[in-house]
């Protein structure tokens, strides 16, 4: 399409895209092909069954790779109003008792082979904050018992220090099976109560948090920041972390990535301000190559082109100012868009 939108032609443009979208070339798996897409990862709850999945894997007509992510923000955090849904269903689809919380973790832990059975390379976790302090396998009891008799019983600081004690253990189980962790902490959900009330949840009103990684991951990373194998893949809503926090651990510690610009700062200016501000601290190499994170299918393309000129204008700034050789910067590009991305997710 040439023309700019406007009252004048809206109608016929409609027409034309519609018709297209009806051509054979525009279903799914044509544009799959036409986009170039290697690896496509869904986000798929605890217990889901992953029947699509293993559907797909066995049709012979379809030769891409689409793999299941595994999402158990809900099992975290016991003051959520369906936390004890999750709980038992985690329990119900793993066949082992979730009543205790060492029940919920044999469950979570047989849930996620499951999901590696069925091609998962990593988890994705969004919650709150990045708190990370373990907490005694007593006190981890009782607060599980008190959520599961009444979750309305569980005081805030519980509840968030049972979240904090989920995400440590939630490293532990990668090192143990090789997931990759992707985390992101920061986003306060429906803050406008008004929106909420009339529209649900997911309506525009989600917004950035102040970020802060590097204390509260501490308890984490002491424990295994520079475990063999694991991956910690960062990302923020709040820009001002990147070299402040994120770029000067993933600079230290074996484990830790740079996730790329995410939700509110994927735009052309801010990826150039990542790429500066990560670069000095954790090179290309100890960031996740740009991923692309949409709910539009089509728009993964212009997305990732987007990126491409982005990172190649940076790129370019370090030439002309002789940083790194026109070489070394091709060979650089090249790499956030291949190499860099399937070593950090093990692709």
């Amino acid at each position: 399409m040439t023309e700019q939108p406007s009252a004048a032609n809206a109608d016929a443009q409609y027409d034309h895209i519609a018709g297209l979208l009806a051509s054979p070339a525009f279903r799914p798996r044509a544009l799959f092909d036409t986009f170039g897409i290697e690896v496509l990862a869904t986000t798929d709850g605890p217990a889901d069954d992953l029947a699509a999945h293993a559907q797909l894997a066995a049709d012979p007509t379809f030769t891409g790779r689409v793999v299941p992510t595994f999402r158990a923000d809900a099992v975290f955090d016991p003051s959520r109003p369906d936390w004890r849904p999750v709980v038992a269903s985690v329990g119900e689809a793993a066949g082992i008792d979730t009543g205790t919380h060492a029940g919920l973790l044999a469950a979570l832990r047989a849930r996620r082979q499951y999901f590696i059975e069925h091609g998962a390379t990593a988890t994705d976790t969004g919650v709150l904050d990045a708190g990370s302090s373990p907490l005694s396998a007593t006190s981890r009891e009782r607060i599980h018992a008190e959520a599961l008799r009444d979750p309305s019983s569980v005081s805030e600081a519980d509840a968030t220090a049972y979240r904090h004690d989920m995400l440590y253990r939630w490293a532990e189980m990668s090192v143990e099976d090789g997931l990759v962790m992707q985390l992101h902490p920061g986003v306060i959900r429906n803050h406008h109560a008004p929106t909420l009330e009339r529209f649900g949840p997911d309506t525009g009103h989600d917004l950035p948090a102040v970020g802060s990684f590097t204390t509260p991951l501490r308890p984490l990373l002491d424990s295994f920041g520079t475990a063999p194998g694991f991956h910690l893949v960062l990302f923020t809503v709040d820009e001002t972390v990147f070299s402040r926090e994120i770029g000067p651990l993933a600079g230290f510690y074996p484990a830790v990535y740079a996730g790329a610009p995410w939700w509110f700062i994927d735009t052309p200016a801010a990826i150039g301000r990542y790429r500066s501000a990560i670069t000095d601290s954790a090179s290309f190499t100890k960031t996740s190559g740009f991923i692309d994170d949409t709910r539009a299918y089509c728009s993964i393309p212009a997305r990732h082109d987007m990126a491409r000129r982005a990172d190649a204008a940076y790129l370019a700034s370090l030439v002309v100012t002789h940083e790194i050789s026109e070489e070394d910067a091709v060979r650089t590009a090249r790499r956030i868009v291949s190499d860099i991305p399937r070593a950090t997710f093990k692709l």
